[in-house]
């Protein structure tokens, strides 16, 4: 009960402070961060998942390199286990943890004010997908989009509007697509179950909310006219 109060006072504290900053009245802004995998601590922000949870035989795990960024390896396998309930077999996923409640809810993310989620990462071949979670009423719902990498092997920037966002349950596309609920992003994640088995590895530096110079949400940023001089 205390750590909940603790946290609520906290959230309230933070509020309270874009509010004193007028956040709200700032208009556009370039970007917000939203996750990271950089340093341990970081790494304690995520959780990783795998068809192994129900049986099967995929491995997964999340560490930071050497470097100084999160890796997310390990190998797929579509072995179904014994248990015939289990009819598909081969996933894995990573994403960050909702955080911690306070007496107001679960604290989200604001990407409202942003076109794109951005994420900076050096993956294979393999096909992943980005994932959205939503305060929601449905919490199997997820937002997903392909993680198109351009140039596998090397570090890149991938931009994906959030409006191409799909909305899944449990894999699977549904008919009836609803607008996400941006002012209450909870999770962000990526997921393979591109059906082949083998080895993957994909390395995350940040996950962000972006806009370019001429992008403010879904709107477009007209750019300022150029002053004409005069000359006499």
């Amino acid at each position: 009960m205390f750590s909940l109060i603790r946290r609520t006072a906290v959230e309230v504290a933070e509020s309270s402070l874009k509010a004193l900053n007028m956040d709200g009245l700032r208009g556009w802004q370039k970007e917000m961060p939203m996750a990271a995998l950089k340093t341990e601590k970081d790494l304690s922000q995520w959780v990783v998942g795998c068809d192994k949870d129900i049986g099967g035989f995929s491995t997964a795990s999340l560490e930071i390199t050497p470097e100084g960024v999160g890796k997310f390896y390990g190998e797929i396998s579509l072995e179904l286990p014994a248990n015939r309930e289990i009819k598909q077999s081969g996933y894995a996923a990573m994403r960050t943890k909702p955080k911690d409640q306070t007496m107001f809810g679960t604290p989200c993310w604001d990407t409202s004010l942003f076109r794109y989620l951005t994420l900076h990462v050096k993956g294979d071949k393999r096909k992943y997908f980005v994932n959205i979670q939503t305060d929601g009423v449905v919490k199997t719902d997820l937002f997903q989009h392909r993680l198109f990498l351009r140039t596998p092997g090397q570090w890149e920037t991938v931009m994906i509007p959030f409006k191409d966002f799909i909305l899944t349950n449990n894999g699977m596309i549904q008919e009836d697509q609803i607008e996400m609920f941006r002012q209450k992003v909870k999770t962000v994640g990526i997921s393979l179950m591109d059906r082949q088995e083998g080895p993957f590895e994909i390395q995350v530096e940040w996950i962000k909310s972006m806009n370019t110079e001429f992008t403010e949400g879904d709107m477009d940023r007209i750019p300022p006219k150029e002053e004409v001089k005069e000359t006499y």
